[in-house]
């Protein structure tokens, strides 16, 4: 399992370690993946320490979580790779594939990713967003979600899913984890 931060966060902000020790119960290696200068991230940089993480390693049993700015560069990532791997689980928390009015600052680093949803190969894809959210509106999730065919559950919380927000756990999110790892493949058709 690979978690995977955004801007102005890192490997033990909010929930990822809370997340990454509750999944070892289920006999997952779990990487939180540093994104160097989260406050000013690089596209070359952040895909680089993916790459450096993820290389080789995606396969049928890999989840993969990422939280905001994360979600964008983890999609663009998983774009370029010229086989694209077939993984369990895409969670993607305050998801967006676009820029967003409040963070003009981002705009130059979202210009940058070049994210073909159709390369993205996942059995499973779960979007999680809050409906009162002041950083990723609610509605930049929607899309985002309609374009990978699939549904944002809706979370009634005034927040982005931080510590600051009263999120350093989360159940929702780990519930949806392990619905997913207790289907069955032969239920997906695999």
């Amino acid at each position: 399992m690979f978690i995977i931060h955004g801007y102005q966060a890192h490997t033990d902000s909010h929930w990822f370690q809370w997340l990454a020790t509750k999944m070892k119960a289920f006999d997952y290696k779990v990487e939180v993946i540093h994104l160097p200068h989260s406050n000013h991230p690089d596209i070359d940089q952040w895909y680089k320490a993916l790459h450096n993480s993820m290389a080789h390693k995606l396969n049928s049993e890999t989840l993969i979580v990422a939280h905001s700015l994360g979600v964008i560069t983890v999609l663009n990532y998983l774009s370029q790779l010229s086989q694209y791997p077939h993984i369990k689980g895409l969670f993607l928390v305050s998801g967006f594939n676009e820029t967003l009015e409040n963070l003009p600052e981002l705009d130059y680093y979202i210009n940058q990713t070049n994210v073909q949803l159709d390369r993205i190969n996942a059995q499973h894809i779960i979007t999680i967003g809050s409906d009162y959210d002041p950083v990723v509106d609610i509605r930049a999730t929607d899309r985002l979600s309609k374009a990978l065919g699939t549904q944002t559950i809706h979370i009634p919380h005034k927040g982005h899913f931080l510590a600051s927000d009263g999120y350093e756990t989360f159940e929702i999110l780990k519930e949806q984890i392990i619905t997913i790892l207790n289907q069955k493949n032969s239920e997906i058709g695999i």
